[in-house]
């Protein structure tokens, strides 16, 4: 337990991983002489960051350059192959670490035999105090405006969390039961805590566990969905713990955004289709598929009257539109048979 592997899949986004290596280095440099190693492996995946700045902030890193962009899990895979060490922690390049993370995640896997992965405290980059401005544990933020507390755990989906979602229930009424329920809004966000799933954000697994489920699925590519599918693969050969001990303050949504929304939602929900193949029974795919027209067709519908949105309603319609085109053709009838 007292050699950590990081591994950081970077894709068009230079800065924000030169930032991170910096903050990881710094966590690093700044850890007790008996604490645990760290070693870093950073994936290119296509896009202009340079191993030599890389180096530059952590010179003895691993950097893997892939031509193209071949997706998280793929690359993530990647990574970890070319890690030995006994533990692995996924960081997306929009983390930064906050302390001793490292220390915390050895001492955790160390006390808790029983934990195939701790998921760290993710904390909201621009807060202070690590919580969205007005947003704490006692009401939930809305969907699209999600703070940490609200996005980093979550139990793993079911045929009523989807409705909820889709038929836009979570967003007329947030706070509702189910999805505090599903959210563990009423967890102590100081205490650790069993999960059914923790987003691949910031992600530590023992590497004898991943190996052995065979890592994350590559089909989930490029992105989402893929961690759902690990946590929910790990649950069999241990639990999976929230450890707040271990924190790193997290932005979120780099990646969709620069996707544009019309790219990402189709992509996001053609993998909860492919998820949905994988974990759910035949009625419970096929109740999905019908749910998710539905679901856009609302969208589309109350767009006009939404009085503030966090994008041009134009590019909302194209990707409702894209959306609809996935779940009504024939891919959608493949990825639910």
């Amino acid at each position: 337990m007292d050699d950590i592997g990081i591994i950081v899949v970077s894709w068009h986004d230079a800065a924000d991983l030169y930032e991170a290596v910096a903050s990881l280095a710094k966590a690093r440099a700044a850890a007790p002489p008996d604490g645990p190693s760290v070693r870093l492996t950073v994936v290119i995946n296509g896009g202009d960051a340079s191993p030599r700045e890389i180096e530059a902030r952590w010179p003895d890193a691993r950097v893997l350059v892939n031509a193209d962009n071949r997706g998280f899990g793929p690359a993530a895979n990647q990574g970890a192959a070319a890690t030995p060490a006994p533990i692995l922690l996924f960081l997306n390049p929009d983390t930064r670490a906050e302390g001793d993370p490292f220390g915390a995640i050895a001492r955790g896997f160390r006390e808790r035999p029983e934990a195939v992965a701790l998921a760290p405290r993710l904390l909201d980059a621009e807060s202070p105090n690590g919580a969205a401005p007005g947003a704490d544990a006692a009401r939930l933020a809305p969907p699209g405006r999600e703070n940490q507390f609200t996005f980093q755990l979550r139990a793993l989906p079911t045929l009523a969390s989807d409705a909820r979602e889709l038929l836009l229930f979570d967003h007329l009424f947030p706070n509702n039961r189910g999805r505090r329920r599903a959210r563990y809004a009423d967890r102590d966000p100081e205490r650790p805590l069993p999960v059914a799933q923790a987003a691949a954000a910031a992600l530590a697994v023992r590497a004898d566990a991943f190996r052995r489920i065979g890592g994350f699925a590559e089909e989930f590519t490029p992105a989402w969905f893929e961690d759902v599918d690990l946590c929910a693969r790990l649950a069999p050969l241990g639990k999976i713990l929230y450890w707040p001990d271990a924190r790193f303050r997290h932005r979120g949504g780099v990646a969709s955004a620069r996707l544009g929304y019309a790219t990402f939602l189709p992509l996001y929900y053609r993998n909860a289709l492919r998820y949905r193949r994988r974990r759910y029974g035949p009625a419970a795919r096929a109740a999905y598929r019908a749910l998710l027209p539905v679901g856009m067709l609302l969208r589309l519908a109350v767009l006009p009257f939404r009085r503030s949105d966090p994008r041009p309603k134009g590019e909302s319609a194209h990707a409702y539109l894209a959306v609809l085109r996935l779940a009504l053709g024939p891919g959608a009838r493949v990825m639910t048979a």
